[in-house]
């Protein structure tokens, strides 16, 4: 427990200050990210891939992520040519498998619309995100605490054998009306509207972004993507949650503003 805390107060030390301000120290942030993110990735094939094709990966990763920067022609062209290179490979390398080159495909992706959404977040306020990364905090310490305090019924003991239903509702509630409240009164230049859905629905994606990234684990049979973190885990054990959150409000933008 102390190199857990001792470990999230460097964590929050570093990253907040880089999130709240944005600009290049955001990008840096975003590129090693998306480099630690996808060598979490090629770890669980126990490494099968040629560093050759590890290295396009990296490639395709940043250029997919930082595509969105210059529109969404750019993102749709970096994503199809990502796609042609994954499956060509697959032809040619009979050490690599579909389900490799579809996990890999599928984490990318959800990578570089999680790191859209935060640059697109930067264009109505920074406190837009902070918004986005309480509820997502909320949302996972009222699931644990419910859930320690009333937790009856498992939610999924397939895949995460300690979350229950009470848990669950617990966590929707309090990641629901803290992103509301904090949106209405702190969070400038977004229509209350836009807020109020983002509010309501959040929460279950970030639930349901927990027990999608438990689910690779688990298929994997690994317990955390890395060490890179002690006591937390990897870079994927860390943005599992906020990633779907942060695509969900993205998604949200899109449609509502």
């Amino acid at each position: 427990m102390k190199q857990r805390i001792i470990t999230a107060a460097i964590m929050i030390a570093i990253i907040f200050p880089i999130l709240y301000f944005g600009g290049i120290a955001f990008k840096i942030l975003a590129a090693l990210a998306c480099i630690g993110a996808s060598w979490e990735i090629m770890k669980l094939f126990k490494e099968s891939w040629s560093e050759n094709f590890k290295l396009i990966c990296y490639v395709m990763t940043l250029a997919l992520t930082f595509s969105s920067s210059f529109g969404l022609n750019y993102y749709i062209i970096c994503a199809v040519v990502m796609l042609i290179v994954l499956f060509g490979w697959l032809v040619f390398d009979e050490k690599i498998n579909l389900e490799q080159i579809g996990l890999y495909y599928m984490i990318s992706n959800i990578i570089a619309l999680m790191l859209t959404g935060i640059m697109r977040m930067y264009d109505y306020t920074s406190a837009c995100m902070f918004m986005v990364v309480l509820g997502v905090v909320m949302t996972d310490s009222g699931a644990y605490f419910s859930g320690r305090a009333l937790g009856r019924h498992k939610l999924n003991p397939r895949i995460s054998p300690n979350k229950t239903i009470e848990g669950a509702i617990g966590g929707y509630l309090a990641g629901a009306i803290t992103t509301i409240v904090f949106g209405l009164l702190l969070v400038k230049g977004l229509p209350a509207n836009y807020i109020i859905v983002l509010g309501l629905t959040m929460p279950l994606v970030s639930q349901i972004g927990d027990l999608a990234f438990s689910a690779i684990k688990r298929h994997y049979d690994v317990k955390d993507y890395s060490n890179l973190f002690p006591g937390h885990g990897g870079i994927l054990d860390r943005i599992d949650s906020v990633s779907f959150s942060c695509m969900w409000a993205y998604a949200l933008m899109v449609v509502m503003l």
